[in-house]
């Protein structure tokens, strides 16, 4: 586990992007990040129509940020009791998704963890990667505020500013397509996936360890999102 990092935010919505096609060569790429710029003032409402979260949708204020300086930083799954009792309290059950990473945590309440309990999530996430908590109404509920403050618990807040944010709030990093049908259907007559691999900001001297990525919407069928261990690879 690093132990020089911070933390980042990824609330993911239904949302507009754009697939790219070249006339001369029928070229076609797409990004599920996109736009890197902001839509229209019609496209905006429209978007604003159709969410049931209008106030997650991608804000594009200017904001300047400096170079962050190099900092201490004091992992709090270092702090964590290894027996997770306050986080593993009766009626909470894990499941595993494969032998090496990846875990199903239930009966837990991100709203109302103490500072042992997200001492030991951070413990969990560091043992097991991924760490999968469905049925976060309350969190959601809560707004971005307390959702940037909880994730600011687990270190120095990293900012993206290459997409949208959560206006006021630019550690949120939205991920957001919407209405884009046809664009899709074009881009997969050249293409038979839109699978993208990435590691996030690993340019950084001091790349994000703790990141959230909330769902607030997503289709039925298709969207996932296929994690992979490096280190695992690495050896």
């Amino acid at each position: 586990m690093a132990v020089t990092v911070n933390t980042k935010l990824l609330p993911i919505t239904n949302g507009k992007s754009h697939a790219l096609s070249s006339d001369n060569e029928g070229v076609v790429s797409y990004d599920i990040n996109l736009p890197y710029a902001p839509q229209s003032e019609a496209e905006q409402q429209q978007a604003r129509l159709r969410t049931e979260y209008p106030g997650y949708l991608p804000n594009f204020d200017k904001i300047w940020f400096d170079p962050l300086p190099e900092f201490e930083y004091h992992d709090p799954a270092l702090r964590a009791d290894k027996s997770k009792s306050n986080l593993l309290q009766p009626g909470v059950s894990i499941r595993h998704i494969t032998p090496k990473m990846g875990t199903i945590l239930s009966g837990v309440k991100l709203k109302d963890l103490s500072d042992a309990a997200k001492d030991e999530l951070a413990l969990l996430m560091a043992e097991r990667k991924i760490v999968v908590l469905r049925d976060q109404t309350e969190f959601l509920k809560a707004g971005p505020k307390f959702q940037q403050d909880f994730m600011a618990y687990y270190g120095k807040p990293n900012y993206q500013p290459v997409t949208g944010c959560v206006k006021g709030f630019p550690g949120f990093h939205i991920i957001h397509r919407d209405n884009n049908e046809a664009e899709i259907e074009k881009f997969f007559q050249h293409k038979m996936t839109s699978t993208l691999w990435h590691q996030d900001v690993s340019y950084e001297q001091q790349p994000p360890g703790y990141i959230m990525l909330g769902i607030l919407s997503c289709p039925e069928v298709g969207g996932d999102t296929v994690f992979a261990d490096t280190a695992e690879a690495y050896r």
